[in-house]
């Protein structure tokens, strides 16, 4: 793995109404890339700086990856290694971006879809003070990533939206369900969601996904 900067796309506010944009981070799942989730801008609020990363691992069957996983007959075995290293360079690009805009913990917020939700809740963790909130999208959440007091993390009231489909073939809806105990008890403000459809984002989930980011940027 590289300490290069991470890759991004970039789209800059449809609609200017502060001198300082808030800022939206979009990081996608396994095998994609920064392109994936970028044209999500075109549907959310169009104040939104919006930096969509690429992870920094390549894949042989393409698009890149935040740490390596396998599937075994006894469930997902997952490099968390890896993936510390990869919060590593995440945490480098929020501070990058934050101090070459502005932005701070009262406008920015990151998305993470699959993968990249573990990863958006993981840079959360690690730097509450910096982000508003995180929208955690059809994502897996375990016990390995939490803290040994999860109530100490700093995380108590933090918003939190998460978003599941039923008929998700990858990360069944129990999972999920799982996955929101878990955060539960980081105490986060966790707005829970569950939609029928796949492994995806489908016109209902994103209509709310647009409708809770924009409270954020309104509220804070």
């Amino acid at each position: 793995m590289s300490d290069a900067p991470l890759h991004t796309a970039v789209r800059e506010p449809r609609r200017l109404s502060t001198d300082r944009p808030p800022l939206l981070i979009l990081l996608h799942g396994y095998g994609s890339d920064e392109a994936d989730l970028l044209g999500l801008a075109d549907y959310l609020d169009p104040r939104f700086r919006v930096i969509s990363a690429r992870a920094p691992l390549p894949l042989d069957m393409g698009g890149h990856s935040w740490f390596p996983i396998e599937f075994t007959p006894v469930g997902l075995v997952v490099d968390y290694t890896a993936g510390e290293r990869s919060l590593d360079q995440l945490g480098q690009l929020l501070t990058d971006l934050q101090q070459a805009s502005g932005n701070d913990g009262s406008d920015t917020l990151v998305l993470g879809f699959s993968q990249g939700g573990a990863m958006a809740l993981s840079l959360l963790l690690a730097r509450p003070q910096d982000i508003t909130g995180v929208a955690f999208l059809s994502g897996l959440w375990s016990k390995e990533r939490m803290p040994q007091d999860p109530a100490a993390a700093g995380l108590s009231g933090k918003p939190v939206l998460q978003t599941h489909g039923t008929d998700d073939p990858l990360i069944p809806i129990a999972k999920a369900r799982t996955s929101r105990q878990l955060l539960e008890q980081l105490e986060v403000d966790l707005t829970y969601r569950e939609y029928g459809m796949g492994h995806q984002i489908d016109g209902d989930c994103l209509r709310d996904i647009s409708t809770w980011l924009t409270a954020r940027i309104d509220h804070e």
